[in-house]
């Protein structure tokens, strides 16, 4: 019997353990930036259509250096550097490289007349988390 109540003592907190030395950046990857475009409904002059992007970190760290694949991105409206600018051969950094909080939002606009598909490419985690 003291076996069994020792038991229940110990695995709740060794299996809390084994949760945060997998939450060390293991679970950080591409697939923990989430990428959504909406459009706007705005039609700017040249009647391209007004697109939102929002990126958000859903990693529980912080993360940094986000680059999106974004092959032939184009835009007939400027999109503020500062959140998104050409890095590499269709490859751009989002946030100028700084760091992304835990489930915080990065956005911008373009306007084009279609949509661009956006999938994350590389990030890397910002710290120990």
């Amino acid at each position: 019997m003291a076996t069994s109540s020792m038991l229940r003592t110990i695995l709740p907190v060794v299996f809390f353990a084994f949760l945060l030395t997998r939450t060390n950046g293991e679970r950080c990857n591409t697939s923990s930036i989430q990428v959504q475009t909406f459009n706007s409904g705005i039609v700017v002059t040249g009647g391209d259509m007004v697109f939102q992007v929002e990126l958000k970190n859903l990693c529980p760290c912080a993360v940094r250096s986000v680059q999106l694949d974004a092959r032939g991105f184009a835009t007939t409206v400027d999109v503020d550097p500062a959140a998104f600018r050409a890095d590499d051969g269709g490859v751009y950094l989002v946030n100028g490289g700084e760091p992304i909080a835990s489930m915080a939002t990065v956005s911008f606009q373009y306007a084009w007349d279609h949509f661009f598909e956006m999938t994350p490419r590389n990030v890397e985690v910002d710290g120990p988390c």
